[in-house]
Parts: structure tokens; C-alpha cells; sequence
């Protein structure tokens, strides 16, 4: 039984990661590559968020999985932004940190890390990434009348939403989990919690947006 101070950060919103993917697959014909590319990582990270809660059940740490989770996520972000950002250059740019992000996370939990500790350099550095591009993206969006008619801007308001206070926590939350403070611990945790919620409703709503048949 999970207790109910961890319901809403260990249950709700990893269910709530239903709401993108079901309104996801009604409008799937439709979807642009970008689209389904943040489908198949919302997919994957409801096996990974699973496979987490299933071996903490067992009194296990799941760390690991966060350092596989970094790296999954920045993959299908990376894949993300290479799609809807325009330039050979930038393009370019995106394919190379594709492969070295992955790279460096190994090189991280290999030699400077434990894969059972909170990877606070890699995860920040995604952060940094995911935020900058996603900047880039909002800057030379066209601002017209119909800009919160199209999917795309709703899945950079998630993501613009979500990464820079995550970077914070990302840097700090070794500091948050080592401490005595059960009380900060999970009021960081139900912040993060509310965070991934709030790009979890600002996808769904994108979603939304793409045309159905008929």
C-alpha cells in the first residue's frame, strides 16, 4: 500500500500519463513524425515509470533506471527537436549530441557516479539541452493569431514548462534524498511531480489539436 503522502508523486501523475497517450492514438494517421516521436517516448517511459514502481514495491532501489531513463529521454527529445528546427547546422549539431549524451551518461555512472546514486551532472546537462532548443524553437516561431492552434507550441510550453525548474532540482536533489527532512523530501518530489503533470496535460492538449479523419 503506498502511503497517501506519496500518492500524488508515485501514482497519480505516472497514471496521468495516460491522458497524452490515449488522445494520442485516436488522432495517430494524422500525426506528424515529430508527434509520434513524443508518443513513443511517452510510451516508453510508462514501461520505464513501471518497471520503477514494481522494483521499489520490492523494497529495491530503482536509480538505475533513472540513468537509463536520462538517457532514453534525451534521445527522443534530441529526435525531437532535429525534426521541427530548421538549418542544417543546427541539425547537424542536434545528430552529434545524440550520440555523445548517451556517451557521456555511460562514462557518468561508469567512472564518476554510482548507477545508484542521482546522476546530478547528466540529468542537469539534459536540462540544459532540452531548454536551450526549446528556446531556439519558441524565438523563431511565427507569432500569429492562430500560435496556440499549433501542436508543436503546446509540446514546447510542456517542455519549457517542465526542464528549467527541473534543473534545479536535478543539481540538488542528492542534497533533498540525503537529508532528514522528510517533509522537504517530499514536498520537492510532489514540486517535480506537478511539473511533469502540467507537460503531461500541455502534450495531451497538442494532441488534441491534430486533426482526426473524417
Amino acid at each position: 500500500m503506498i502511503p497517501f503522502k506519496y500518492i500524488f508523486h508515485a501514482l497519480i501523475v505516472p497514471g496521468s500519463i495516460l491522458i497524452p497517450i490515449i488522445l494520442f492514438i485516436t488522432r495517430y494517421k494524422n500525426a506528424k513524425p515529430e508527434a509520434k516521436v513524443l508518443f513513443y517516448f511517452l510510451i516508453t517511459s510508462s514501461l520505464i515509470n513501471i518497471s520503477a514502481i514494481i522494483i521499489s514495491r520490492f523494497h529495491k532501489t530503482n536509480l538505475p533506471l533513472l540513468h537509463l531513463f536520462t538517457i532514453v529521454e534525451a534521445i527522443f527529445l534530441l529526435l525531437y527537436f532535429r525534426l521541427i528546427l530548421k538549418g542544417h547546422l543546427i541539425k547537424k549539431i542536434i545528430f552529434y549530441l545524440i550520440v555523445i549524451f548517451p556517451i557521456l551518461c555511460i562514462l557518468n555512472f561508469s567512472f564518476l557516479q554510482s548507477i545508484y546514486s542521482f546522476n546530478t551532472y547528466t540529468r542537469p546537462l539534459e536540462a540544459i539541452l532540452i531548454t536551450f532548443l526549446c528556446l531556439m524553437y519558441l524565438y523563431k516561431s511565427d507569432l500569429t493569431a492562430h500560435w496556440l492552434q499549433q501542436p508543436n507550441n503546446w509540446f514546447n510550453l510542456g517542455i519549457l514548462i517542465y526542464f528549467p525548474v527541473a534543473f534545479v532540482i536535478f543539481v540538488s536533489s542528492n542534497y533533498f534524498t540525503s537529508g532528514t527532512n522528510s517533509a522537504m523530501k517530499t514536498m520537492v518530489w510532489n514540486l517535480h511531480a506537478a511539473l511533469v503533470l502540467l507537460m503531461y496535460l500541455a502534450w495531451a492538449k497538442g494532441f488534441s489539436l491534430i486533426k482526426k479523419d473524417g
